[in-house]
């Protein structure tokens, strides 16, 4: 019987934690995942798909040629647009949105010298910070399209090689949903309208656009409760469909929701109990949504979207999200057995690094996320902003 060496212990350790943790990812998207992430596995939008170039969506906005209306006993004679609209070709039948599977990998390094005792636990927490890492990357990919939370614009990904914005291989982020492919472009000069986003332009079609509330520019700190609230609810109910095409969500940044609860505790006939611990749980009830705020979301100049932006002073994001349309696609890997549904997959056993003094297994993982239900109930509301705003802002 040939005696394991120790890489292959290692590499058993190894691989046995990363399907602990990647097999069940809406427990770990819980423990690591902070906002999107997290609400991604709350409302039950993250999906195991296979490998595949890209996940489609059927866009229910284009389905064929327009309805006829004619009269059934009078088809000839002077009824001549009739006989035009009935014997019209018909049109394209379902057009799709399409969304690149994104991949990315990394390296878990181990130093090949291990500390003495058990080292199960050692290499359990290495694997899961890399996890927590992973995972806090994803977020802010998404919230902003930049690698790290701390640089500085935000950045609009799309989400297939059809899109002006498709690039350095990231998924596509939230910039993306509210100003790629519409007459507001995120950064002024940008194509705006021209462009596509999950390989449909709203020149096309023009439900592909969300929904924008141009508010006039007012300084955060001076809004008052009757135009932070009624922006708020007009968007609601501008970018309201159905009940499943309807946001379900509002996200900003913490400045912009302390001043919410300011004006809610102020002005809102609450009793003291409810008053009190009003935004204790990390979210506002508003409107049938939840008001919610992430540490990603910062006031930046390119969230002022339009032809002219101020050169001081930053805007804040006040963006409705819909999580009956969006969704988080992880593509199905294999663990140790081979037929886990975990997103991490391993490339080869544990390799010794040539030059440096440790081993390291390598992971691949890939997804998108997409929009399944439509794009036009999500809002972005223009004008609040934090610092002095310059002349023609």
């Amino acid at each position: 019987m040939a005696v394991q060496t120790y890489s292959q212990v290692l590499d058993t350790m190894v691989s046995t934690a990363l399907e602990t943790y990647t097999r069940d990812p809406i427990n770990a998207l819980n423990a690591s995942g902070e906002k999107f992430l997290t609400a991604a596995a709350q409302q039950g939008r993250i999906f195991v798909v296979n490998d595949a170039e890209n996940v489609r969506h059927p866009m229910l906005y284009d389905h064929g040629e327009n309805t006829s209306y004619y009269s059934p006993d009078n088809l000839t004679g002077t009824q001549s647009a009739t006989l035009t609209h009935l014997q019209a070709e018909a049109t394209e039948i379902l057009t799709h949105s399409i969304w690149t599977l994104q991949a990315a990998t990394r390296n878990i390094n181990m130093p090949q010298s291990q500390p003495p005792g058990n080292i199960i636990d050692y290499v359990s927490n290495v694997v899961k910070a890399n996890m927590m890492s992973i995972l806090n990357q994803e977020e802010v990919h998404f919230t902003t399209g930049q690698l790290a939370s701390a640089e500085g614009e935000p950045v609009e990904f799309g989400a297939c090689t059809l899109d002006d914005d498709f690039a350095a291989a990231r998924p596509m982020n939230l910039p993306a949903i509210m100003y790629a492919s519409t007459a507001q472009p995120l950064v002024s000069g940008s194509t705006g309208i021209a462009e596509q986003f999950g390989g449909v332009s709203t020149a096309d079609i023009a439900q592909w656009s969300p929904y924008q509330k141009m508010h006039a520019d007012t300084a955060i700190s001076a809004a008052t409760d009757a135009q932070l609230f009624s922006a708020l609810q007009s968007s609601i109910l501008e970018s309201t469909y159905s009940e499943t095409e309807r946001p379900t969500h509002i996200y900003t940044t913490i400045e912009v929701f302390e001043r919410m609860l300011e004006l809610m505790r102020s002005s809102a006939a609450l009793p003291d109990p409810v008053r009190v611990n009003l935004g204790k749980e990390g979210t506002i009830p508003f409107g049938g949504l939840s008001i919610d705020w992430s540490r990603y979301l910062r006031p930046q100049l390119n969230w002022r979207a339009g032809a002219t932006v101020a050169t001081t002073g930053t805007f804040c994001p006040i963006l409705g999200v819909n999580w009956n349309s969006l969704r988080l696609n992880t593509v199905r890997a294999g663990g140790v057995s081979g037929d886990s549904l975990g997103f991490i997959r391993q490339i080869g056993a544990m390799q010794t690094h040539p030059v440096l003094s440790n081993v390291f297994k390598r992971i691949e993982w890939k997804r998108q996320w997409s929009l399944d239900n439509g794009r036009r109930s999500f809002f972005n509301v223009n004008g609040f902003y934090t610092g002095t705003l310059a002349e023609g802002g």
